[in-house]
């Protein structure tokens, strides 16, 4: 039977050295706690509805992303070295704590079964699965991908590396020692096979007195240097999960601008961030949780064209800002102007984030600040904001006219108590040649599926191009001039032709008051064809579809296009597909935009003729303007479509 403190004379040093080391350790992540407290904001208590919450945790999360790290496993080999350094150290912690049980309350964990396969074998076994896992990360960071090292890196690994992989090391040479001199133990497999190396004519109790006090003293130092080292991530990043809203997306919701009310004299908050100190109390959790890991970075369609943004930057920059006490300087001088509003708003960097930092909102609450406190916009988002403040609609310089879309059908104006479904063209569908045939497709399929719809007489935008932009103040204008001619028309039913409008409909018009039962339409089409209300011809066509990051992403939308495609023909799927589709470069109001880099819209064209389908769908007005116009770049022929014309086109009449 095993002894604890066996051949080590005042052993119990170690348990009181460990006091002090703990308070260093605890004094450490309260100097992080003191920062991030400076944010300005609470996080939300109670109880949530659509997720289990208790006060801000949410408690799915709690087991899923913040004790299991299920999204780290994304990246196979990565998760795979994770997942066996964590629950490695994770047994070796507990026989840790086992043994000090066995000293001060005598827990018997040294006897029958239990010492055989968990403190002898278990232990053997998660000690090497630990080392395992920490030579793949030293590999990684000795030969690291683009993404570890650009823009930057974080450095601090290579110690922390090491030193955990010295307190493994010598935890096994101590098991050999003492299995050299007192016999073999059948269940440690390592420590019989390394003990059968070392001489027994040697001084092995000297050694192991030596080794002994070695390995509790880097274990305890290793204790002490977390909280200020990069793997303080061990302790920040399951609170940030847990923490963090699991609906999809940046979660922007709306500002109130009564709070903006200067009656007393005081000053007015601002609009957006301009310092540091303006984020709330999560965003700082976020930049300091931020391991600098890059994958946001090598999925950002800005990054990945050579535009000025990358997500990591921007959290890595905020990150230096926090650690520094940097609360007061503003950090877009240093991230650039250019690169905020190159940010197409996908959150593909959100989506890849292993432990859930949302990047997408700091950059729009920067660009918020940009807009509405400094009125600083790019020449043609400029024009596009004019118009939509001016016209009610961003496509400035159109030639078409608000009913131009309509001509030659005969569409119902929606009739208070009589209509189900208000059709919801929106802006892109009414003022854009290209689009406007979505809307005309749209009307044709509902008028065959005897679907009870009205337009507005009077066309409109949800004003989600401001949002995007980054004028908070315009949207809500918009969206209240909306919902209050909603509530005069008792609309309660909307089918949107553009995800932008879907998200907005049901993201931030519950905020303002308007709730509705929305659909989009690729959805509402699937529906209608798996209810044999459309009957199409199918084809030997095939189609490959291109998801809108606004459906998928954002919504989680991915199904219902595609039971609607091979309903009409063979889907063929594009490499990023889904939740990790890639952005057609229109996004966060960068369908008015000058391009620089390489062309985003260009690379997602490629990407879809690459899999030599027939034809390419989307189910997103900008999303076919976009690759419409990136396809060009390649081919000639007509190849982009979006949903409801495929479907258009190839009903069957009578």
């Amino acid at each position: 039977m095993r002894v604890p403190y066996w051949n080590v004379d005042y052993g119990f040093l170690i348990d009181v050295l460990a006091v002090p080391v703990f308070a260093i350790f605890f004094s450490g992540l309260y100097s992080h706690y003191r920062k991030i407290r400076k944010g300005k904001e609470q996080l939300k208590l109670g109880w949530g509805k659509a997720n289990v919450k208790k006060g801000p945790v949410f408690l799915k999360e709690v087991f899923t992303k913040s004790i299991l790290g299920t999204r780290i496993y994304r990246k196979f080999y990565t998760g795979l070295a994770h997942g066996l350094v964590f629950s490695g150290m994770a047994i070796l912690t507990l026989g840790t704590i086992l043994v000090f049980a066995n000293v001060t309350i005598k827990l018997p964990v040294f006897r029958g079964a239990f010492n055989h396969w968990f403190m002898s074998f278990g232990l053997d076994l998660a000690g090497i699965s630990a080392l395992a896992g920490l030579l793949f990360f030293f590999l990684r960071r000795l030969f690291p991908p683009d993404r570890l090292v650009t823009p930057k890196e974080r450095t601090g690994f290579f110690p922390m590396i090491g030193l955990l992989a010295l307190i493994i090391i010598t935890g096994f040479l101590l098991e050999s020692l003492r299995i050299r001199a007192s016999g073999p133990e059948p269940a440690s497999f390592v420590g019989n096979f390394v003990a059968g190396f070392i001489p027994a004519n040697g001084p092995i109790l000297s050694y192991h007195r030596y080794v002994w006090w070695f390995h509790g003293f880097i274990a305890l130092g290793f204790i002490a240097y977390i909280p200020f080292s990069p793997m303080v991530h061990m302790v920040l990043a399951p609170v940030n999960t847990a923490l963090a809203d699991p609906r999809p997306g940046p979660k922007m919701g709306v500002i109130d601008f009564s709070s903006f009310d200067d009656e007393e004299g005081e000053d007015m908050p601002p609009m957006g961030v301009a310092k540091l100190g303006d984020f709330s109390r999560k965003r700082l959790l976020d930049f300091d949780t931020c391991l600098w890991c890059g994958r946001c970075h090598e999925v950002c369609p800005a990054a990945q064209t050579q535009r000025p943004l990358s997500p990591k930057m921007v959290v890595a920059t905020l990150a230096e800002f926090l650690a520094a006490n940097r609360f007061t300087d503003e950090p877009v001088d240093v991230i650039g102007i250019d690169a905020i509003f190159n940010c197409t708003t996908c959150a593909a960097c959100m989506e890849a984030c292993p432990i859930s930092i949302n990047q997408p909102k700091a950059i729009m609450q920067i660009r918020q600040n940009l807009v509405m406190e400094r009125s600083e916009l790019p020449e043609l988002m400029s024009k596009a904001y004019n118009s939509l403040e001016q016209r009610r609609h961003p496509f400035f310089g159109t030639g078409a006219g608000p009913k131009d879309w309509q001509k030659g059908l005969d569409i119902p104006i929606f009739a208070p108590g009589k209509t189900e479904y208000l059709l919801w063209v929106g802006c892109a569908a009414t003022y854009d040649e290209r689009a406007q045939k979505i809307a005309r497709a749209m009307v044709k399929i509902l008028s065959a599926a005897t679907v009870s719809f009205g337009i507005l007489a009077k066309p409109r935008c949800t004003g989600d191009p401001a949002k995007q932009m980054g004028n908070e103040f315009l949207f809500t204008e918009i969206a209240r001039e909306n919902i209050e001619e909603f509530d005069s028309l008792g609309i309660k039913k909307l089918i949107t032709l553009c995800p932008h409008c879907f998200n907005s409909f049901t993201r931030h018009y519950p905020e303002l008051g308007g709730h509705y039962e929305v659909i989009p339409h690729s959805v509402l089409i699937s529906d209608l064809i798996a209810a044999n209300r459309l009957a199409l011809n199918k084809s030997s066509e095939s189609f490959c579809f291109h998801d809108p990051c606004y459906l998928a992403r954002r919504n989680h939308i991915e199904q219902p296009p595609r039971r609607a495609l091979e309903a009409m023909g063979t889907l063929i799927e594009m490499p990023r597909t889904k939740r990790e589709s890639f952005c057609c470069g229109g996004g966060g109001g960068n369908y008015w935009s000058e391009s620089s880099g390489i062309r985003i819209n260009q690379v997602r064209a490629r990407e879809a003729l690459d899999t030599s389908s027939s034809l390419i769908a989307t189910a997103c007005p900008f999303c076919l303007l976009m690759l419409t116009d990136g396809v060009k770049k390649f081919t000639e022929d007509k190849k982009v479509f979006d949903i409801a014309e495929l479907v258009e086109a190839r009903l069957k009449l009578g």
